[in-house]
């Protein structure tokens, strides 16, 4: 089974290629080994010419309506030199605090019309990391946080300082409120979590793009982030459907 995987966002999804550091798409490979996964978003560009501008549509950090629109982009770009089309799409996106089905309408319609409708009848997957996915990293901290080295002397003052300031660890995808003048979460969880290791004297800092994918594929357990974070839950409980159905 082929999975076309579409993912918002930028560094925390992408991976570190210079530390070789492994996105989300090696999350699923790990965990699904019986799929095959084809990362068509986030993308890393090569370097343009000089006086050569990209694209703006292939650029990281897509969310939301710009998502949306790259959705329907890629897929069209993608159809003309993939062939098969893929059996199932697979979308991941930070939700930001926004409205779960508002965005899901969004990205359904977006995969319905791209191409002339090619799409339309292909399995979708619209997943959501509520509101980023350090909500992941802090639900499963005990096996993410609280043994990677650069955080383990000082997890519990990291988790103490979270937890100060509105962090729940039984429910973190709950965590702030959508901010309609920010079109978003009126706090950020990751800047939570990078603000609680600056906190602390001597510590490397925690980075998205170094930490996070790490985290990911290297520690984080899915079965307990499952049991407290449900949107993470309804998603990867219908990729463990699909390899049922095989």
């Amino acid at each position: 089974m082929v999975i076309w995987l579409l993912a918002g966002g930028g560094e925390s999804e992408l991976g570190n290629r210079e530390a070789d550091i492994k996105g989300i798409i090696y999350f699923f490979e790990k965990h699904f080994p019986d799929f095959i996964f084809q990362r068509i978003t986030p993308v890393r560009n090569k370097r343009p010419p000089p006086n050569v501008k990209l694209n703006p549509i292939n650029a990281l950090g897509k969310t939301g309506v710009a998502f949306a629109e790259q959705i329907k982009s890629k897929l069209e770009d993608t159809i003309k030199h993939r062939n098969p089309l893929c059996d199932v799409i697979l979308i991941i996106d930070d939700l930001d605090c926004c409205s779960q089905i508002d965005r899901k309408i969004l990205f359904d319609n977006a995969i319905n019309q791209a191409a002339n409708e090619k799409f339309k009848n292909i399995k979708r997957i619209i997943g959501f990391a509520a509101p980023e996915l350090e909500a992941w990293i802090i639900a499963d901290w005990h096996n993410t946080i609280a043994k990677h080295i650069d955080f383990r002397q000082n997890q519990y003052a990291m988790q103490h300082w979270l937890v100060n300031n509105g962090v729940s660890f039984d429910t973190p995808e709950a965590f702030s409120f959508y901010d309609k003048t920010k079109n978003s979460c009126h706090d950020k969880l990751s800047e939570h979590l990078i603000e609680s290791s600056q906190q602390q004297i001597n510590q490397i800092v925690y980075s998205k793009a170094k930490h996070t994918p790490f985290l990911l594929y290297e520690s984080l357990r899915p079965d307990v982030v499952a049991e407290k974070c449900p949107i993470f839950r309804d998603f990867f409980i219908q990729l463990q459907n699909l390899g049922q159905k095989q």
